[in-house]
């Protein structure tokens, strides 16, 4: 049975520089809002729409200290808790700083993600993107740096579309962020499918449409699923989804009832295996 195929320490292209796109289409979208609109439930349960934004600003304040400055204020769990121990300690770990933060008004929490999000893609920008050194557990664990980089640009891409479903907009769904933040998703994929049955040659193909048109070929080794150009000899399984469908499946973020509107074949087992990947840390719903 194939374990993992861990992603290249070469990066797929350059990162740090998306960190300001990113960050300035969601003040735009902040300064455009009116009072009401902050009072506005998103897809975060129990959040507002000031409620996700104080989370935001506890995800740059976090970032900083962790990255930039070596602390960690607040251990997790044992190293040999499960998944799902450490899922509730973080959804409370988050639970309590918004709930800290409400005191906090739409304008300060505003000034707040302006003022924080350069100096996060100053410190992006100040680490070698093939160091060894991200932590990215829907990943396998010990990734080079460039797929943790990924995964925090998509963690704030992620909470964007939240926002903009909250507001009543459709997703920004723009190549220019959106191909990049599923091109670190998609690395769930391989260390998931390790728990499948599977021969080397062995293919699993997963097809995206949309603003973001791109196919993944994943490809059973003798040490691992990896991505490969081409596919092998067998193809077991192949699912087929929009941009919209794909981001929102690996997230969290399509409602189960909406899972038939996808297009697949194959062995059910793989399969299904496809449908509970998640690149985040959380439990599929």
């Amino acid at each position: 049975m194939p374990s993992v195929d861990g992603p290249s320490t070469e990066p797929p292209g350059e990162i740090a520089g998306l960190f300001p796109v990113e960050r300035a289409r969601l003040i735009e979208l902040l300064r455009g809002l009116e009072r009401a609109d902050w009072d506005r439930p998103t897809p975060c349960p129990g959040w507002t729409v000031l409620g996700l934004c104080c989370h935001l600003v506890g995800d740059d304040l976090s970032v900083l200290a962790r990255h930039r400055d070596g602390y960690r204020g607040t251990p997790g769990p044992p190293d040999d808790a499960g998944e799902a121990e450490f899922v509730a300690w973080l959804d409370d770990l988050q639970a309590e700083w918004v709930r800290a933060a409400r005191r906090l008004s739409p304008r300060v929490v505003t000034d707040l993600l302006e003022w924080a999000g350069p100096q996060v893609a100053d410190m992006v920008r100040g680490q070698d993107p093939r160091a060894r050194t991200g932590d990215v557990s829907w990943a396998g664990g010990l990734v080079p740096a460039w797929l943790d980089q990924a995964r925090e640009l998509s963690e704030y891409w992620i909470h964007r579309q939240q926002l903009l479903q909250a507001l009543g907009r459709p997703s920004d769904l723009r190549a220019d962020l959106a191909a990049p933040v599923l091109d670190g998703l998609r690395w769930a994929y391989p260390f998931r499918l390790a728990e499948a049955g599977a021969q080397p040659g062995d293919t699993v193909i997963i097809g995206v449409s949309g603003p973001v048109t791109v196919t993944w070929q994943l490809v059973a080794t003798a040490t691992g699923w990896a991505f490969r150009g081409a596919p092998g000899p067998r193809v077991v399984a192949r699912l087929d989804m929009t941009t919209e469908q794909a981001w929102r499946l690996l997230t969290n973020n399509l409602p189960s009832a909406q899972r038939a509107r996808l297009t697949a074949s194959g062995d059910a087992a793989i399969l299904e295996i496809l449908y509970q990947t998640r690149a985040i840390i959380g439990l599929p719903k």
